[in-house]
């Protein structure tokens, strides 16, 4: 889908400020409520949009440790990389995964209350997880920056 410029000021206001009423959202773009709301609904379904949602502040919830995790896979077929992939998907300590070129097959950001918390995930979850051969994990120390703006 091409975008246009009232198509990117859309996307620039409602990841601001995504509580915006239809009129308010029409008023910041310079577009009236019909054709604003047309264009959201184009957005959404072409994909480019998703629902809105709360963002919890892990630490703020008492996930104090934010682990990334490189897996390296003992096979690459592609059956049982979909049955990985599938599986990953219901731990939800995992908050991301990503499929990676070069020398690690996946990305895994994980989050645990504590250290010992998350033995115990990469115990009961991660090595339970089809054909994974090896984790290399790095704890975090510091976020420095958190954003999920697109730069449209």
């Amino acid at each position: 889908m091409q975008l246009d410029e009232p198509d990117r000021r859309i996307l620039r206001v409602i990841q601001e400020r995504p509580g915006l009423t239809m009129r308010e959202l029409g008023a910041a773009t310079g577009l009236s409520h019909s054709p604003c709301w047309r264009r959201l609904q184009r957005l959404q379904q072409a994909g480019i949009v998703s629902e809105k949602r709360y963002i919890v502040d892990p630490e703020a919830a008492g996930f104090e440790i934010v682990v990334f995790c490189f897996l390296r896979m003992a096979e690459h077929r592609r059956d049982r990389l979909a049955a990985f992939e599938a599986a990953v998907e219901r731990v939800p300590e995992v908050l991301q995964c990503y499929s990676l070129s070069g020398e690690h097959d996946y990305l895994l950001q994980v989050v645990a209350r504590s250290v010992r918390d998350y033995e115990q995930t990469v115990k009961n979850a991660l090595l339970e997880l089809p054909d994974v051969q090896s984790i290399n994990t790095s704890f975090t120390l510091k976020r420095i920056k958190d954003s999920r703006v697109i730069p449209v």
